[in-house]
């Protein structure tokens, strides 16, 4: 199992509480958070697109971030061996321009920068700037990925490309030097159109769910793969509230829950109601209660958890819980990749590493395990 950290390039992180650590998005958090996770034998870290939040004067929850590309340049410097997962925002930087930052990241990195590609949902973040692609954006953007990405091979490929499509051209185009190691592509969602243009564009497909949702995407893109021909890993996304008892791991839940940031959750519904095609965004527009009833489902894995006060579902219970969960999603599932969030970074990742990841590699170690797909590291 690869294990990485989603890095909190946001204010206060992944949970909508007032009661979860309060933190503001700084380098030097951000740089701590990815020294650590290095040192601890994480694969790699992954930044966030974000450039408006929901609070309800701008001054409320993930209203502050940091650039999702330009804080990886920064990271190149402080890291040695840890992979680099840059998210882009495709409405806000030309391909070809990405294309030319990702080489000079690959170059200087030696290899260890990836690209994120996030078609963007939240309208206001990109009408803000100007930047909306069109009213029709939510309906076309699978064809817009499709496109961009195919710019962005193609100047890797070659340095040189001229290319007339529905939403770029290209009239020889130079991109050069060329990614010395190439780059990575990562590409999130399990709908089934996002499923196919992973199997067709990406390395690594970015997914998240209950864990038969996340071992059914997994399916859905070996199928997808099989008629491709490629080679597409997939990483699952969950945050980690965990302890060393199931009991303290569902007091912290309930300290959370207790103080859900209710302007944030509501004002994240009202930015997802505009895309009624993807299922990233739909999740957040269903009625939820705000208290969070948590019942373990499953004899000794954590239980998966959404509610209010978590942006994406998180594992919670006891370090068994979520070591016996993380190891099944690889040998049963055949998902050997994680990118997780935690409330207290500083803590937190650390505390991961010596609690929990001992017991996710011993329990492979006791079970057969589904033979991984070998994919960019």
């Amino acid at each position: 199992m690869k294990f990485g950290a989603f890095l909190p390039t946001t204010n206060n992180g992944y949970i909508l509480s007032t009661a979860s650590p309060q933190f503001m998005p700084t380098f030097e958090l951000i740089k701590d958070v990815t020294v650590t996770a290095e040192r601890c034998g994480f694969d790699y870290v992954l930044s966030m697109a974000k450039f408006r939040g929901y609070g309800a004067d701008g001054d409320g929850f993930w209203d502050y971030a940091t650039d999702p590309l330009a804080v990886m340049g920064a990271l190149i410097g402080a890291t040695s061996t840890i992979g680099l997962w840059g998210s882009i925002g495709l409405p806000t930087i030309h391909p070809a321009v990405a294309a030319r930052m990702a080489a000079t990241y690959d170059d200087a990195s030696g290899g260890r920068f990836a690209m994120n590609i996030v078609a963007g949902w939240n309208k206001a973040e990109y009408d803000q700037m100007g930047l909306w692609p069109s009213d029709d954006y939510y309906s076309k953007r699978y064809s817009y990925v499709n496109e961009y990405v195919e710019v962005l091979r193609g100047l890797w490929a070659d340095g040189r490309l001229t290319h007339h499509g529905a939403n770029f051209d290209l009239e020889d185009c130079l991109v050069q030097p060329r990614p010395p190691h190439g780059v990575p592509i990562m590409i999130p969602g399990q709908s089934a159109s996002s499923i196919e243009l992973a199997a067709e564009r990406a390395d690594v497909n970015f997914v998240t769910g209950s864990f038969d949702v996340v071992a059914q995407a997994r399916r859905d893109l070996v199928a997808a793969t099989a008629v491709t021909g490629r080679e597409v890993g997939t990483s699952a996304l969950y945050g980690v509230i965990t302890a060393p008892t199931d009991e303290e791991a569902l007091a912290q839940l309930k300290t959370f829950s207790d103080a859900t940031d209710v302007t944030a959750f509501t004002n994240l519904g009202v930015a997802a109601s505009g895309d009624t095609v993807g299922l990233a965004a739909t999740r957040y527009i269903e009625p939820q209660a705000i208290e969070i009833d948590v019942t373990f489902e499953h004899p000794t894995r954590a239980e998966v958890v959404q509610g209010p006060c978590l942006f994406h579902p998180h594992l919670v219970g006891s370090y068994e819980r979520v070591a016996a969960f993380l190891a099944d999603l690889e040998s049963e599932a055949g998902v050997d990749r994680v990118c997780l969030s935690f409330p207290d970074y500083r803590a937190d990742v650390a505390g991961f590493a010596q609690n929990v990841i001992p017991r996710v590699e011993a329990l492979l170690a006791a079970s057969p395990a589904v033979a991984p797909e070998v994919v960019p590291a």
